[in-house]
């Protein structure tokens, strides 16, 4: 999802604010202000079913929290999220990563994690990457609409890598499981969590990954340029969670997410 959609964006209506609401736990608010964001499914990043949203929609409630403001979240498509937070119905949504065309769009955030992609592969055909040149020549599995970093979409326009895009992360596993790919880019975490969920004790016994990063970029919240409440809600969102990365809460729920601990049901 990081950086996903990069086509023009679609104008949204108000009306929609009212589909799939996810109110959070009560909090504090400044003034009674609430601030409106707009996620999809990335788990365990973001999900409907998981705990507290997902931990990055646990970082940034908290990160709200600490300077009295209430969130609410409200799940759609991502495409769509992009396209309220322009038009200002929505004030942001979170988890995205840094492109020109957005930054002319949209305010970032102070990034709020790192997202890494590996190489996940299959057991019976291992694969030794120690960079992004050990997959030219292989069939790599990735998913449409994905931006995976500068190195590998130059590498893709010269032609010296081929990725065979899918429409969703799992498609690109089984694929793998299949044998028609010899590996799959996708963000360690996310690919972590949908073995989990997704996959059988068996399936998943047959698919590993590289331990080095082959592409690392910060993730941040985009909020939009059209209200004028905004650069408030963005100062006091850094300022959130900038405190929680000095008490190391950041790290710790990352790790646990890690675990499986944002699950919302037992695998």
């Amino acid at each position: 999802m990081q950086g996903m959609h990069r086509r023009t964006l679609l104008r949204g209506s108000a009306a929609l604010l009212s589909t799939s609401l996810w109110p959070t736990r009560s909090l504090r608010a400044q003034e009674g202000s609430t601030v409106r964001l707009g996620i999809g499914e990335w788990p365990p990043y973001f999900g409907q079913g998981l705990r507290q949203h997902g931990v990055f929609a646990h970082l940034v409630t908290e990160a709200f929290r600490r300077e009295g403001l209430q969130v609410e979240y409200q799940l759609m498509p991502w495409k769509r999220a992009l396209s309220l937070v322009e038009s200002g119905a929505l004030h942001g949504s979170p988890g995205w990563a840094y492109s020109e065309e957005r930054a002319r769009l949209f305010h970032y955030s102070a990034p709020v994690i790192i997202s890494r992609d590996v190489l996940f592969y299959a057991r019976e055909r291992p694969l030794n990457v120690r960079g992004l040149a050990d997959l030219e020549g292989r069939q790599i599995g990735a998913t449409t609409g994905y931006h995976y970093g500068p190195q590998i979409e130059q590498l893709e326009q010269q032609g010296r890598l081929r990725l065979d895009r899918a429409p969703s992360d799992e498609l690109s596993l089984r694929k793998l499981l299949l044998g028609r790919l010899d590996g799959v880019l996708m963000n360690r975490e996310v690919g972590l969590e949908l073995l989990r969920s997704r996959f059988s004790a068996e399936e998943r016994a047959g698919i590993e990954h590289s331990e080095r990063a082959l592409s690392e970029k910060p993730s941040h919240m985009l909020m939009s340029r059209a209200l004028p409440e905004v650069p408030a809600l963005l100062q006091a969102f850094n300022r959130g969670l900038a405190k929680l990365q000095r008490e190391g809460l950041a790290t710790r729920w990352l790790d646990e997410a890690n675990r499986g601990a944002y699950a919302g049901v037992a695998r």
